[in-house]
């Protein structure tokens, strides 16, 4: 009977630390989305610090916990900070494909490696389809799905600071893929603006990656135990 209670302790105090991780995620990434780091091109919006918390909710949660933390962040950023709103509704789907896929990578690796590099490159190829004219834009994005696929491979060989950063990039650079084909398809950008988008992308993602990877390493230093 001891047991059965410890038992229902234990998976209580689990839940609790789920929620908890969760919550904590869900509100980093609903508060930075208030911090404004660059415009985007195309629309009267603004690219905010949220973007380093994705890839901090990718290395830190797993994938379930990763869906719901970044999730929730965004459709809280969405009412409390809407001038980074650049899609509307469809913006909540950023933040969740990039702490989603770079959380499969991270904890479910050969799994997460396949669905990593099929949404990396559906991205290009929605992007190639219509932009052929401008492919230069995609080079950051064909360098993650590499990165995805030598993680695989080198995962054991590799230091933790190393892995922590390539995948912050893999992670940011999906969050951009996800937002690359929403400004293709949904607002049509000409391809003529990704000229101008692409030394502003470059500075977004680096921000994102570094910020992410400095961030997690912060948090596992501090907190161990709740990440």
């Amino acid at each position: 009977m001891g047991g059965l209670n410890k038992l229902k302790e234990d998976t209580n105090r689990l839940r609790s630390v789920r929620a908890s991780r969760i919550g904590v995620f869900a509100a980093l990434y609903a508060a930075t989305s208030f911090v404004p780091i660059s415009p985007f091109i195309g629309a009267s919006s603004f690219l905010s610090l949220n973007l380093i918390i994705t890839p901090v909710i990718a290395i830190l949660l797993p994938p379930s916990e990763a869906l719901f933390a970044s999730l929730f962040g965004a459709i809280g950023a969405l009412y409390l900070a809407p001038f980074q709103a650049m899609f509307g509704l469809f913006t909540v789907l950023l933040p969740v494909a990039g702490s989603v896929c770079g959380s499969l990578l991270r904890h479910k690796t050969r799994v997460g490696t396949i669905i990593t590099t099929i949404f990396l490159v559906l991205a290009v190829s929605a992007y190639l389809v219509k932009n052929y004219q401008f492919p230069y834009f995609v080079i950051p994005h064909s360098v993650a799905l590499l990165i995805a696929l030598i993680t695989l491979k080198l995962k054991k060989l590799m230091p933790l600071k190393m892995k922590i950063l390539l995948y912050a990039y893999v992670s940011t650079m999906c969050e951009q893929g996800m937002m690359m084909i929403f400004a293709v398809h949904l607002i049509n950008l000409p391809w003529q603006a990704f000229i101008g988008i692409l030394p502003l992308m470059i500075y977004e993602r680096i921000i994102g990656t570094l910020g992410g990877c400095l961030t997690v390493l912060a948090l596992m230093k501090t907190i161990p135990n709740f990440c």
